[in-house]
């Protein structure tokens, strides 16, 4: 499964982070044996993707599936969306989306905004 995360710069809730990571989660399949989280960052949710991937890292492991975090430019997600499975953004209420969360919904793949 292949996840994409992005968010604003001053986003700083990782409790609405883990919920939704938790959702993109709950959509891996038991035969999917590996779960790829992209981040587009900025820097702040980039953080968070990390704490969490080297959170999860052991209990994935132990259900013998593998989670691997990527780094990447807005820009790359927006060349690769078709790859995607799910993407996420985070945001404090009232914030404007990204251009990618557009873009993933015009290409019917699951998008979810966290805005609380």
């Amino acid at each position: 499964m292949i996840v994409g995360v992005q968010g604003t710069p001053s986003f700083k809730n990782y409790n609405i982070f883990l919920r939704a990571m938790a959702v993109a989660l709950s959509e891996l399949k038991e035969n999917e044996k590996e779960f790829y989280l992209y981040t587009a960052g900025p820097g702040n949710i980039s953080a968070m993707a990390s704490e969490f991937v080297n959170l999860s890292e052991r209990g994935m492991r132990a259900r013998g599936k593998s989670i691997k975090l990527f780094r990447v430019s807005p820009e790359w997600v927006e060349e690769n969306i078709d790859s995607f499975n799910h993407f996420a953004f985070v945001a404090n209420p009232k914030e404007q989306v990204s251009r990618v969360v557009n873009l993933s919904r015009s290409k019917n793949i699951n998008t979810n905004v966290y805005n609380f």
